[in-house]
């Protein structure tokens, strides 16, 4: 049901159709050709009051005084590319007389738009003030090494929020931590903030946002984002975050009380979590655990070679290089992309890691494998490895490997 008091709030798509719709109808009126400059048009500054002009018109529709001025200020609010235009509620009344319908909802059921852009508007049209969406929301916590599944309320035509989220505990039982928010909503994404209540007084929580398109958020039956917050001990974190929509207040209910966790939710957010320890570095060197072993990262760039001996003695070879500015990995290889690639010292720096995903003409999808990091001291630049993964036919494979090291000069 459209919203009988409030202001009218028009997509730019949606103002646009309006403003067309007004303009045809001031040029038959007028018997005119020409639309008239920008003064004369709308009716504001040194016009011509006996001549054509949009204010005298829709002082006529609404026997009551017009500001000429403020239609043309919002086709500049239009024209600058703003996504969403307000019109008050006397002009909005004026304008549905003067375009003849009784109401917002029939005129956009007889433009023509697409799905996704007659959805948005007509939900703009919907007064959501007193209605209340539930959800349930998941997240990865690592100090508990399980996915923390809570309940989020969104109130206030989607300004407000309340996320509950319960951490499990040792007997069995669950700490429930509230935090209280707002919701902004620019062009095709939405943003979080929220507070912690800590005592009387309120703690800065954490910042979400999430991806919507142009569809209406009520709409959405699952919201897909990240998020960034301090946790428990302090250190700075950031995740993935989910919110499935429910059905009722009830629903919401049920549902946040049983310790089951979908596999399709499961699978996106398990391990989805990024931990900075809460440590100020002095050097470099205190960046983190790792980089102690920096002087051996910066020797891996250079020309590699690497034979991988599978089954039935057959062979696949692949060429790549690692740059030395910027780490990238580059296929030399013709006819195989390097789709995916990760690269990681572990053990103390002796160990490199590399995986794999490869796409072209190449025997083999994924693979992860390993090399010990003695090539790099340049004594030896062919060395043995191991690794493991998965063939173009879906097979597991593993197996050795050999590696051709060239660095840069």
């Amino acid at each position: 049901m459209e919203a009988k008091s409030e202001s009218l709030v028009l997509t730019s798509e949606y103002f646009k159709l309006v403003l067309d719709k007004i303009l045809d109808i001031f040029i038959h009126k007028h018997e005119i050709t020409n639309i008239p400059r920008t003064f004369q048009l709308y009716g504001y500054g040194s016009f011509d009051e006996s001549k054509p002009n949009l204010k005298n018109d829709f002082e006529e529709v609404g026997n009551e005084f017009i500001n000429g001025k403020y239609l043309y200020d919002k086709t500049r609010e239009f024209e600058k590319g703003k996504p969403l235009i307000k019109i008050n509620k006397y002009y909005k009344s004026v304008i549905l007389l003067y375009i003849g319908y009784d109401n917002f909802v029939d005129f956009i059921n007889t433009r023509k738009s697409t799905d996704e852009d007659k959805e948005r508007q007509l939900s703009l049209l919907t007064n959501h003030e007193d209605a209340t969406y539930y959800y349930l929301n998941y997240y990865f916590d690592e100090d508990n090494n399980s996915i923390i599944k809570g309940k989020t309320i969104i109130s206030n035509n989607w300004k407000k929020i309340q996320h509950i989220f319960f951490y499990p505990l040792e007997d069995g039982s669950f700490r429930e931590i509230y935090t209280l928010g707002t919701v902004n909503r620019q062009e095709d994404t939405i943003t979080i903030k929220t507070q912690t209540p800590s005592g009387k007084r309120f703690l800065e929580g954490a910042s979400e946002i999430y991806y919507i398109g142009n569809k209406a958020p009520s709409n959405i039956n699952y919201l897909v984002g990240t998020y960034c917050n301090f946790d428990i001990y302090n250190n700075t974190v950031a995740g993935r975050s989910i919110l499935e929509k429910c059905d009722g207040k009830d629903d919401m209910e049920q549902k946040a009380k049983s310790p089951y966790i979908p596999p399709y939710i499961a699978m996106e957010i398990r391990n989805k979590r990024i931990v900075n320890n809460n440590n100020v570095p002095r050097h470099f060197l205190e960046l983190s655990e790792k980089s102690p072993y920096a002087s051996i990262y910066e020797k891996i760039p250079g020309a590699y070679e690497i034979t991988f001996q599978l089954e039935d003695n057959i062979k696949e070879i692949i060429n790549f290089q690692i740059l030395p500015n910027s780490y990238k990995i580059i296929t030399l290889t013709e006819n195989v992309y390097i789709e995916k690639d990760r690269l990681e010292l572990i053990n103390k720096g002796s160990v490199i890691n590399l995986r794999f995903t490869f796409t072209g003409i190449i025997a083999l999808e994924r693979v992860n494998f390993y090399l010990k990091t003695y090539y790099l001291k340049g004594e030896e630049y062919n060395q043995t490895g191991v690794f493991s993964g998965i063939d173009n036919e879906n097979r597991l494979v593993n197996g050795t490997l050999t590696i051709n090291f060239t660095p840069y000069s």
